[in-house]
């Protein structure tokens, strides 16, 4: 009989059967909650027809990258043609490239990413499965302790927080790595903590932490980063605990050099192009982190895919900051209770006598400790309860531990969605809900027969675990399938060369992603993590025009229906615009950007036209004349209600820009300034020497420079007051006299 007062009697591991098992389950799960994904595995990806788009096409140019190509697919010329774009930051997750490279070669890329999602499924819960048999090692016999621990592996894998990424993520989806980096972790520390380990054990733990570790790397560096604070955080505890040794700090920093060896070719370069970029493109904004972080009330907001209450759930989450993907942390009520089980067990069996290891890692409230720890850096920077931040008296915020890290660790401020922290919450409630469980049926058999305390053996799993289930039910859960316009199909067999402007072209879109897939061409847009400051998109004219759907102010007296095709076809190496009406079913942005398309084509007959899509083609241009491309150093454009427009040019600082001039001719400059504060705008040549200065002040003025033989780049520096910006309105260069 077991006594009530101790978990369990002690008992040997589970056998392989029960391995088996779990894993076979984790399976049949897998495909019954992604269901109807199950019968399309050829024909349609998970999510919301979006960011899968994206992730869909990582794995098509990695593969044309690895095997046609022969190069790295870090930087790719196939997307913002004609510079192309750096991948460095792109959500890439070569795991997934490398590991199913042979099922897209063999079967095709949707079936390849319908395995990756799955493989995460069914992996990531075998790895939680197995931290919590680790973690329950000799409290409980073999049966009970696999049930419980497969329970830790539904609330981790399962959970609300990975169906949500499932919508497209295919990077954040791929989680399977996390837990067997804690397992591998915290037994390295554990062994190490042992005097009579051979050396051997704990130096192959390490080995294998840092393996996991750069696995973990090779799908998504936010998980890396929550790896490293879960390190630290275990770290401090077994240092609390009187359990850190020299050997267990060796284990951690095994583990960090394999993952710096393994992953430097990564490294190296990302490092290096936080340089190159200078940071402006990849650091988030404070708003967008605070937007982004959890609420509080998100962890008790059900999933909004539940068959039931989803929709109710839906307009509760209406006061959130984010979108459903980014705000569900629902953690799930029986997975709470459980946990307070845990917690409530554990407190009253202090001082008890039981069969039990030193290790914190044997123990629930490590492992309470842990989803406690990143329950509370998922809040972010400040608290938020139902959207609000202003939960003080007089408006003030609650700040948070978050808004530490966010000030003082320059990396912390390369991360976006806080709230994604949440994959380490489910993890850990998971493994402290195993505990639950195998307490509940040391509790319920106390006194009973033989026959009863069987029967609750199998029977107190497995209404955890259905409970568990039906919260986090996805039903059904939404498939796309891909919806390429015919049309490409006749474009792949094109072999004319040249790059594909999508249209509308205001906002990045995924799917002109999934359409090159089918056609192979160069497209002129394109759909990536962080943006590339060299890209086109809101320097050139005509590119401009359609990503703002108005002017800048390299543009006012640029003509689209004079020079738009010659900046199509010898700037952009345009060849085909493609005007896709179910991508702008109306409003402003289907009138503005069809009427610059008529200007660009008036008189010209369409390629090939239907219902959806007409297609032009570029040709040679009738006329070419100067137009100006902004360099990568101007401020963002703004514009204030009333539609004027400028972009800011800081005191001391320096921003240049393009003159293409096909003629070779004359040309007279002319800028529009303003300066609040007064100064000077100087203008400077290829070498650095001055060509002009002009006096500015709160009125705009219009500064002059008579034709000349301009070089091709010029530069601007406003020089004043410190912390005073210079207003730039307008640039444009027109033609002067022909030189005899």
């Amino acid at each position: 009989m077991t006594d009530h007062r101790s978990w369990t009697t002690g008992a040997a591991p589970p056998r392989a059967r029960h391995h088996l098992i779990a894993l076979l389950g984790y399976g049949v799960l897998a495909l019954a909650l992604t269901w109807p994904l199950a019968r399309q595995l050829g024909s349609a990806i998970p999510g919301d027809n979006f960011d899968g788009w994206q992730n869909l096409w990582n794995l098509w140019w990695m593969r044309e990258a690895w095997l046609v190509r022969h190069i790295s697919p870090y930087f790719s010329d196939m997307i913002f043609a004609p510079t192309g774009a750096d991948l460095r930051f792109q959500t890439m997750a070569p795991f997934n490239g490398f590991m199913f490279m042979n099922v897209q070669t063999t079967i095709g890329l949707i079936p390849a990413y319908n395995a990756a999602v799955l493989f995460s499924f069914v992996v990531g819960g075998y790895g939680a499965f197995l931290l919590a048999l680790y973690a329950l090692r000799g409290r409980a016999a073999r049966g009970t302790a696999a049930a419980a621990a497969f329970i830790a592996g539904i609330i981790f894998a399962f959970s609300p927080y990975h169906f949500s990424h499932t919508l497209g993520h295919l990077q954040l989806i791929s989680l399977q790595w996390i837990p067997f980096y804690a397992l591998y972790l915290v037994r390295g520390l554990d062994r190490a903590a042992q005097p009579e380990a051979r050396r051997t054990a704990w130096l192959a733990d390490a080995a294998k932490a840092g393996l996991f570790l750069a696995l973990v790397g090779l799908c998504d560096w936010y998980y890396v980063m929550y790896s490293l604070f879960f390190t630290a955080l275990a770290l401090l505890v077994w240092l609390v605990r009187r359990r850190l040794t020299w050997r267990g700090l060796g284990v951690v920093a095994g583990a960090g050099v394999f993952l710096a060896l393994a992953l430097s070719p990564l490294l190296i370069p990302m490092v290096l192009g936080t340089n190159t970029w200078g940071g402006t493109s990849l650091v988030r904004d404070y708003t967008e982190t605070l937007a982004l972080s959890a609420d509080l009330m998100a962890f008790v907001t059900p999933q909004v895919f539940h068959p039931l209450w989803g929709a109710a759930a839906l307009a509760r989450g209406a006061v959130f900051t984010a979108a459903p993907s980014e705000y569900t942390v629902f953690a799930g009520f029986t997975v709470l209770i459980l946990a307070g089980i845990a917690l409530a067990a554990t407190r009253t069996q202090r001082g008890t006598a039981r069969q039990r290891s030193d290790s914190p890692a044997a123990r629930p409230g490590f492992y309470l400790l842990s989803a406690a720890f990143f329950a509370l850096l998922a809040l972010g920077p400040v608290l938020k309860i139902n959207g609000r931040t202003d939960l003080l008296p007089g408006g003030g915020e609650i700040p948070l531990p978050y808004r530490l890290l966010y000030e003082t660790v320059p990396f912390i401020k390369l991360s976006r969605s806080v709230s994604r922290m949440d994959v380490m919450v489910m993890l850990f409630l998971g493994v402290a809900a195993a505990f639950a469980v195998v307490w509940l049926v040391g509790r319920l058999q106390a006194g009973r027969r033989a026959s009863t305390r069987r029967a609750i053996t199998v029977l107190t799993p497995l209404i955890a675990g259905g409970l568990i289930v039906f919260e986090f039910l996805p039903a059904p859960f939404p498939v796309s399938p891909p919806d390429t316009p015919a049309w490409y199909a006749t474009l792949a067999q094109n072999p004319a060369e040249g790059a594909v402007f999508n249209l509308p072209a205001n906002f990045e879109r995924p799917g002109y992603l999934l359409y090159q897939i089918t056609h192979g061409k160069p497209i002129t847009t394109g759909y990536v993590t962080r943006d590339d400051p060299r890209t086109l998109r809101e320097r050139a004219p005509v590119f401009s025009h359609f990503w703002f759907l108005d002017q800048d102010i390299n543009t006012r007296d640029f003509d689209l229906g004079r020079q738009g095709i010659q900046v199509l076809h010898d700037l952009l190496g345009v060849r085909w615009v493609v005007l896709d009406r179910y991508k702008m079913p109306g409003g402003p942005e289907r009138e503005i950007t069809e009427a610059m398309a008529g200007q660009i084509f008036a008189g010209q007959q369409p390629l090939y036209s239907d219902e959806r899509i007409t297609v032009y083609e570029v040709g040679e241009p009738a006329e070419r004349g100067p137009f100006i491309v902004l360099g990568m150093e101007w401020q963002p454009r703004q514009q204030d209600e009333a539609g004027a427009f400028w972009r800011d040019l800081a005191a001391s600082a320096a921003a240049s820009f393009e003159l293409v001039n096909p003629a070779g001719n004359p040309l007279s400059l002319s800028i529009d300034a303003a300066a609040a504060q007064g100064g000077t705008l100087r203008l400077l040549n290829n070498d650095g020497n001055e060509l002009a200065v002009w006096p500015l002040d709160a009125s705009a003025k219009t500064l002059t420079l008579e034709p000349a033989l301009l070089p091709n780049r010029l530069t601007l520096i406003y020089d004043g007051p410190a912390g005073a910006h210079a207003q730039v309105l307008a640039i444009s260069a027109s033609n002067g006299p022909t030189a005899n």
